[in-house]
């Protein structure tokens, strides 16, 4: 079943970010994801197969002034490398929900970017529809506190 995500997932929700190969402690996935529950911008979707969560999209709205249309950027989808989750369809499913969720909310173009290295998961967009129209490099700078 897909519902919004909840508090109670923080366990699942990091222990997919590692599978996303975003390791990270839960005290700050908590911290974070408390921010992000309260933040209207953000759509943040969890796959629940009664037992547990076995993957997530997240999203955010995407307004700039470049851009002729206002966009969900998809933040992360990961669905659990285990046997019960990567190839039943749950990745899938998830980016058709964020997509009703967009036209819900009036936005017509989704956003996405992925690792060049991720073949299969280009595959995968590709198959739900989705072009590549655009090559990049990302750049960090860690700011002194």
């Amino acid at each position: 079943m897909i519902r919004k995500v909840e508090m109670r997932d923080v366990s699942d929700i990091t222990r997919l970010a590692g599978v996303l190969g975003y390791p990270i402690s839960e005290s700050i996935v908590k911290n974070n994801m408390s921010r992000i529950l309260n933040d209207e911008k953000q759509e943040f979707l969890v796959f629940d197969n009664g037992n547990q969560v076995v993957g997530f999209i997240e999203a955010e709205t995407y307004d700039t002034v470049y851009s002729k249309e206002i966009m969900f950027n998809v933040l992360g989808l990961v669905v659990d490398d285990q046997e019960q989750g990567q190839g039943q369809g749950i990745g899938a499913q998830l980016l058709s929900a964020l997509e009703e969720n967009a036209k819900a909310r009036g936005i017509n173009v989704i956003r996405l970017n992925s690792g060049v290295q991720r073949h299969e998961a280009h595959q995968f967009y590709e198959h739900q529809g989705y072009t590549s129209n655009h090559s990049q490099k990302r750049f960090l700078k860690v700011l002194e506190k």
